[in-house]
């Protein structure tokens, strides 16, 4: 049976009872993102072609008795209900520590939706307390104030006022400097016109979830951007985010702002945060305050470095495409002259609180075998798409299976949904029952499933371990797309899946090394601007513009539905350990494509380690295949599989035992560059909205010349790689199996 899934609970809960020339970082970047669209592309056309897949892809579920698990599933998610979750969740603040009503009320609901156990895992956490009278960003000339930034942006002060999550305290006055997104690239720049940004306070662009951003190689995580300015010597940030960031979209090309259009609203001040409560008790916070601000903040400030420094236009690259130019913005470095000056005041508390986990589970026939289904419910403000689209798909995943289980179906591994509270810091509520639950994970956890924003927008994204490819190409080949009659998604999306990442998927694949999958609809450019961490993603912004009739949300219901069965619902878990190779080969082919492989590290080994994985792989999913093919005792073999030991459901329970333990073999004890709490050697931690390089400590040092921590990752990863394929092939050899 499973250990107790529900932690240190609450009193509150224990009272209730519950339970050529190098290219710039960013083009490398953009470049590389193509390239994995046509590896991907490809990939998935071998898919389609390859032998084994005619009668395994494109399925429905077989089910272990008459009842038509695959009907339900499809039938009962639906838009008047996710709206209903929807209106819910975004009329209160429940920023991470806010959460005990909402929980409380998932709770009730999921049991309602006929899940058998139901309870609230709450864990104690040090979590900040933003209150907008402690914070402060003011232009001064000498003493005079000369502009006092709101740090509101909607009329709801209720929801939380402009900070970052963890940013250090700080009251500090001091001149300023443009510093364009603030990459190192940039900073480059500034110090090649001689200009000193020591002492002084950044003015940056917000480069997060702009698919304009994205496809020009900017895109940026907030966190990179704070550790560039500390080593340039900054002693405070300012950030926000520019029309740039909208492509089109802006009220300079006549596009209303919301409400009243598409548009992104000047006021917006996009929140984010730089860490969680074990990153402050181990002193592993930033050391120098930010400070969110809106556009119109922004206009007013940098418009006062006008005529100072080099000029973005004058600079070019990289620096031009800023949005405020109609607002009289020149984009200039500066620095200010001495009497203009910022003060920033950053005085947000660290207390003792809260987060609150809802964990429902229906027990399976294997309880030893567990796929886990999750989302996080804290957001920046209402949240309507980061991550309310998600919760609200999610209940629509547990009522589906509440649904099935009323009627009598039982499910072949056990199930386990988590709303988590804590993403936005760091995923501390993931994290914490994590390890709390670390060596159960390690031994029965089949796969993470996770969905942050279920909808924003019409552009479909995966995101997955290559052990999870076939359960995602599966799903999104039986449901429809929302927005072209007569096809499916998968037509319509063309089945490029990204490296593993997104949300709470970060903690699950690097901690205990489980395989995750994390999938979503979010906006393509030229799509109504998603207010991303602002206080305008509310449910009015989503019913109008993010998901108007509530299509994308129902579809991510059914696509986190099917991929669930797909993995729950087979003898032998439905896996392919010849993806994990193939994927690896490509993503050394692109590596390679960029010019970052050098005669200073010898990939040689590495590329035959991959190699001997593939041979390894192709044989041991051979075997798995023999018994996956007598498909007419499919139901016998379920019910063997869990009443009497036999060698037909000895040796399934073997393959099932490998597949789980496959992904284990990436971890690497000594974490990752950077990331130390994160283990797996195979994927970096990235949002929902960007993508990271697999491979990450091996890639990341050689884009950056690196070659003897080059050369360390390249022993890491050939170690793991061949730990693997011990690992196929010892069980290949134990059982005897070979080809002709």
């Amino acid at each position: 049976m499973h250990p107790n899934l529900f932690g240190s609970r609450s009193k509150e809960a224990a009272d209730l009872d519950q339970s050529p020339p190098r290219l710039s970082a960013e083009s490398r970047s953009n470049v590389w993102l193509s390239r994995l669209f046509v590896f991907s592309f490809s990939f998935f056309l071998y898919i389609r072609l390859s032998e084994i897949l005619p009668s395994k892809f494109s399925v429905g579920i077989k089910p272990t008795s008459p009842f038509n698990l695959t009907h339900v599933l499809l039938s009962i998610p639906s838009a008047e209900r996710v709206r209903d979750w929807s209106e819910y969740y975004t009329n209160t603040s429940h920023l991470a520590g806010e959460g005990w009503q909402q929980a409380k009320w998932t709770q009730s609901k999921w049991k309602e939706f006929g899940v058998p156990n139901v309870e609230i895992a709450s864990y104690d956490a040090n979590l900040p307390a933003p209150r907008a009278e402690n914070q402060r960003l003011a232009l001064l000339r000498g003493s005079k104030v000369i502009y006092e930034a709101p740090l509101v942006d909607n009329t709801n002060a209720t929801f939380t006022p402009a900070y970052f999550g963890f940013s250090s305290n700080a009251n500090i006055t001091a001149g300023f400097v443009y510093c364009n997104f603030g990459s190192e690239e940039d900073f480059d720049e500034i110090a090649r016109h001689n200009i000193s940004v020591v002492g002084k306070i950044g003015i940056f662009k917000l480069g997060n979830a702009s698919p304009t951003l994205r496809d020009n190689g900017l895109e940026i995580f907030r966190g990179i951007q704070l550790s560039n300015a500390e080593k340039a010597g900054l002693i405070g940030v300012v950030l926000y985010t520019d029309p740039q960031n909208d492509g089109t979209i802006t009220e300079a090309n006549g596009y209303r702002p919301f409400p009243r259009g598409i548009g992104r609203p000047l006021t917006a001040i996009e929140r984010g945060g730089f860490g969680n409560s074990e990153d402050y008790h181990d002193g592993l916070l930033p050391k120098i305050p930010a400070m969110p601000m809106s556009a119109i903040d922004a206009t007013e400030i940098i418009k006062s470095l006008n005529g100072i420094g080099p000029s973005a236009r004058q600079i070019g690259g990289r620096w031009l495409g800023g949005g405020m130019y109609v607002h009289d913005v020149g984009y200039h470095i500066g620095p200010s002259p001495e009497h203009l000056t910022i003060n920033l005041v950053n005085n947000v508390p660290i207390v003792p609180s809260q987060s609150h986990n809802v964990i429902g589970t229906i027990p399976g026939q294997i309880a030893d075998e567990v796929v886990i289904i999750g989302n996080h419910r804290d957001a920046w403000g209402p949240g309507a798409g980061d991550p309310v689209s998600g919760s609200a798909a999610l209940n629509e995943v547990v009522r589906s299976y509440g649904k099935a289980y009323q009627h009598g179906w039982r499910p072949l591994r056990t199930i386990v949904f988590a709303s988590f509270e804590g993403e936005e810091f760091a995923q501390i509520g993931s994290l914490l029952w994590i390890k709390d639950h670390l060596e159960w994970l390690r031994a029965s956890a089949v796969a993470y499933l996770n969905v942050v924003v279920a909808a924003s927008g019409p552009i479909f994204h995966a995101k997955a371990s290559p052990l999870l490819y076939r359960s995602v190409l599966n799903a999104t080949a039986q449901v429809q797309s929302p927005t072209t009659p007569g096809q499916s998604i998968l037509d319509i999306w063309g089945g490029s899946i990204d490296p593993a990442g997104g949300g709470d998927a970060v903690r699950f694949q690097g901690l205990p090394c489980v395989s995750t999958v994390d999938i979503g609809f979010s906006p393509g450019i030229g799509d109504p601007v998603f207010p991303y961490h602002t206080g305008f993603d509310n449910f009015a912004w989503m019913e109008r513009f993010g998901d108007p009739g509530w299509k994308h949300h129902v579809a991510s219901a059914k696509l986190m539905n099917l991929i669930a069965a797909y993995l729950i619902e087979s003898p032998v878990i439905n896996m392919s350990a010849h993806d994990y190779s193939t994927a690896m080969q490509g993503w050394l082919e692109i590596m390679c494509e960029h010019a970052d492989c050098s005669p200073e590290v010898d990939l040689t080994e590495l590329k035959a380690a991959v190699e001997r994985l593939a041979r390894a792989a192709g044989l041991f999913d051979g075997y798995a295949e023999t018994l996956r093919a007598d498909e007419t005792s499919w139901r016998a073999t379920a019910q063997r599989l869990v009443r009497r030991a036999d060698p037909r459901t000895e040796a399934i329970r073997g393959i099932n035992k490998v597949y789980i333990a496959l992904e284990r073999k990436f971890y690497y004890e000594g974490g990752m560059d950077g990331y130390n709490s994160l283990h797996h050697v195979l994927f970096a931690p990235a949002a929902w909205h960007n993508v990271a390089f697999p491979m990450p400590g091996l890639d990341k040092s050689l884009r950056s010349g690196d070659w003897e921590n080059a050369k360390k990752w390249r022993d890491v990863l050939i170690d793991k790689i061949e730990n693997a394929t011990r690992l196929l092939e010892n069980h290949v050899e134990q059982v005897g199996y070979h080809t002709l």
